[in-house]
């Protein structure tokens, strides 16, 4: 099996702090102790004697052993692992440590015919973690008072149904009940869709206006990509700028995340890692290439559309949590669960004590996570896609029981 790991330097926003981690075991005494009595006053009749006092060899003190374990070696002995147990799926995965010390590595295949090997530096389709991102953008927004999260959406559409009912707050916590179109628009119940189709911002809301509600807003929780669709169109009514523009201006830029960008099919050059995925529906994996096929991706848009590689992941989540990127009233209302549902808060949830979002998208599965008690983010994304294939919010938490390892004394 193929595999490649580098140590990344700390990017200049976050330092360059490293961390060297040792787990020394000590050899320990017992608790008891001898009593010495107060010195006492002996008189005696018998001649005085003067003897000379034994000599004493003192024992060395037992040896300590220091137990020094190679972060990076163990760190890349599990994807690389993984990867083999899952071939031919690749990964690509980061960790970033308190203080900035970041860990990337890369273990498979992006090519079985050609044996190109997955770098860190691949950039891959990273689905529904979009909407991490969109959320934390609708923050931003309401922080300066562009919007409001409950006010309603009937300002920005008048013409949308239940807009009157249906708040910001309810479509980031999917709970506006609005009709989810995203099964029919790339299903295959009539043969392989067409992967050079371009689905537009409006056609994909004007489907979800179309359909029925599925339940009224508010009432109860259910995982919607319209929700995200429609959460977009407002956002775009309420600033005069489109989606990809407001997360690059508020986030991307910001940021620093140069390989991240909500896709477009005019935007040029768009390369990503090679994917597999039965396409043709024979039941075989098929290679998707490395350009973002917009049958699968455009439909996605705002909801699952975005592109990013692991270390521009990790920064993103590690600085929304370190409070670099939202006012911390606005983190909290972010991980508010009672505007979802369960574990899941507004475009963000928490499992397994983590806090993050996996996604899956034709060809590619994703997840990052963030571990509140150790400051540890970690992300994982893999170049596999389908009923067998194994899940990056599988071995994302993996990765990160290890990592927080050496993150604690």
């Amino acid at each position: 099996m193929a595999t490649s790991a580098q140590r990344l330097p700390l990017g200049s926003a976050a330092g360059s702090a490293l961390v060297a981690v040792a787990l020394v075991v000590a050899a320990c005494t017992s608790d008891g102790s001898r009593t010495i009595p107060d010195s006492t006053v002996v008189t005696s009749t018998s001649p005085a004697t003067t003897a000379t006092p034994p000599t004493v060899t003192s024992r060395p003190p037992e040896p300590t052993t220091t137990v020094v374990r190679d972060r990076d070696g163990e760190l890349h002995a599990l994807i690389t692992g993984w990867a083999a147990e899952h071939d031919p799926v690749g990964v690509a995965a980061a960790a970033r440590f308190p203080g900035g010390d970041m860990w990337v590595g890369a273990a498979g295949l992006a090519d079985r015919v050609t044996s190109v090997e997955i770098v860190p530096s691949d950039r891959f389709e990273i689905s529904s973690i979009t909407k991490t991102f969109m959320a934390v953008l609708t923050l931003r927004l309401a922080e300066e008072g562009v919007i409001a999260l409950d006010e309603t959406i009937a300002a920005y559409l008048p013409e949308f149904p239940a807009g009157q009912e249906i708040t910001i707050r309810h479509l980031l916590g999917h709970r506006a009940g609005i009709y989810d179109p995203t099964s029919e628009l790339v299903s295959d119940r009539n043969g392989p869709p067409d992967p050079s189709r371009v689905f537009t911002g409006d056609e994909l809301v004007t489907a979800a206006a179309a359909g029925s509600p599925t339940f009224s807003p508010g009432s109860r929780h259910e995982y919607s990509n319209a929700s995200y669709w429609v959460l977009a169109s407002v956002l775009e009514a309420a600033t005069g700028r489109d989606s990809a523009t407001l997360l690059d201006e508020y986030l991307i830029s910001p940021l620093g995340l140069n390989d991240t960008v909500l896709f477009d099919s005019s935007l040029p050059d768009v390369v990503v890692v090679n994917a597999y995925s039965d396409l043709d529906l024979d039941g075989e994996p098929d290679a998707m290439g490395d350009r973002p096929l917009p049958g699968y991706v455009t439909p996605a848009w705002t909801a699952g559309g975005m592109l990013s590689t692991v270390t521009d992941l990790v920064v993103f989540v590690d600085r929304l949590f370190a409070g670099e990127v939202l006012a911390p009233e606005s983190l909290d209302a972010m991980l508010d669960t009672s505007s979802g549902g369960g574990s899941y808060a507004l475009g963000i949830y928490r499992a397994n004590g983590l806090w993050g979002h996996d996604g899956g998208i034709k060809g590619y599965l994703s997840a990052v996570f963030h571990d509140q008690r150790t400051g540890v983010t970690v992300a994982a994304l893999t170049n596999r896609f389908g009923p067998d294939a194994p899940q990056a919010d599988a071995l994302a938490p993996q990765l990160a029981g290890l990592a927080r390892e050496f993150s604690e004394p």
